[in-house]
C-alpha cells in the first residue's frame, strides 16, 4: 500500500494561532495543509478566504490543499491557485449545472493546479461518475461540510469502497481523500477499504502530541 498522506485542517484553529500552527505541524511532518475555506452562504460559517491562504503560501512548504465551500466556485479558483494552492477542491452542489461544473475543472487544469471534487454526505456518488477521469482528487465528505468536531458517517465508508473499487475497474488515478470526523479509532479502517489522504482537523488541533497522532493516523 502507498503511503497514506495526511493533511491537518486550518479549522479549527483560530486565525490569530494559524501560521505557528502551520508551522507546528510542518515540523510535525503533516503531508499537505488542507485550506478549509467557508464563505457563510454555501455553508454557514465564514473562515479563511484566498488572502489568508496567500500568506500561509510565503510560511510554510507544505502544499496547500484548498476545499472551496464557497457559493460559485467558479468565480474564485483564479484567485486560489494565484494565491498559491497546490490542490483545490469544488462542491459538486455549488454548481447550476453540467456544463458550468466542467468548464470549471477544466478551467482549474489550465490553471496548474490539482483538480479535486466533492460531494456532500447526502448527495448520491453517482451523481459524479462522469467527472471523474477529469479530476485528480475526489474528496468524501464524512461529515456534514461547515462545522469541525462531528461525528463520522458510517454511511461514507460505503462511497470510499465503492470508489476504490470504481477507480480501480476504469483504470482511473484519482486519489480518495476523506474529511471529517476522522481520529485514531476510525482511521484503519477508512484506509483500508481506499482512502489515499486523510483530513484532520480536531484530532491533530487538540491533541496533546500531534506528531504522534499525526503518525498514528498515517497508520504506520
Amino acid at each position: 500500500m502507498s503511503k497514506v498522506l495526511i493533511a491537518p485542517s486550518t479549522d479549527p484553529s483560530p486565525l490569530s494561532e494559524l501560521t505557528e500552527y502551520v508551522k507546528e505541524l510542518e515540523r510535525d511532518k503533516a503531508d499537505w495543509l488542507h485550506c478549509d475555506v467557508m464563505d457563510g452562504v454555501f455553508v454557514e460559517r465564514k473562515t479563511i478566504d484566498e488572502v489568508v491562504v496567500s500568506l500561509l503560501s510565503t510560511k510554510t512548504q507544505l502544499p496547500l490543499d484548498v476545499h472551496l465551500m464557497v457559493a460559485n466556485p467558479q468565480d474564485k479558483v483564479a484567485s486560489y491557485a494565484k494565491a498559491g494552492a497546490h490542490s483545490i477542491t469544488v462542491h459538486y452542489e455549488a454548481f447550476g449545472g453540467k456544463m458550468q461544473l466542467l468548464n470549471t475543472l477544466h478551467k482549474m487544469r489550465t490553471l496548474g493546479v490539482k483538480v479535486g471534487l466533492s460531494i456532500k454526505p447526502g448527495t448520491d456518488i453517482e451523481c459524479i461518475l462522469r467527472y471523474l477521469p477529469l479530476v485528480d482528487i475526489f474528496l468524501v465528505m464524512s461529515v456534514e461540510p461547515g462545522k469541525s468536531g462531528q461525528s463520522f458517517i458510517k454511511d461514507s465508508l460505503t462511497k470510499i469502497a465503492f470508489l476504490q473499487k470504481y477507480r480501480e475497474e476504469n483504470k482511473l488515478d484519482f486519489l480518495i481523500e476523506v474529511d471529517g470526523g476522522i481520529n485514531e479509532k476510525n482511521v484503519n479502517m477508512v484506509v483500508g477499504i481506499g482512502a489515499d489522504i486523510i483530513v484532520a482537523g480536531s484530532a491533530i488541533y487538540n491533541s496533546d502530541n500531534r506528531a504522534q497522532t499525526i503518525s498514528k493516523l498515517r497508520c504506520e
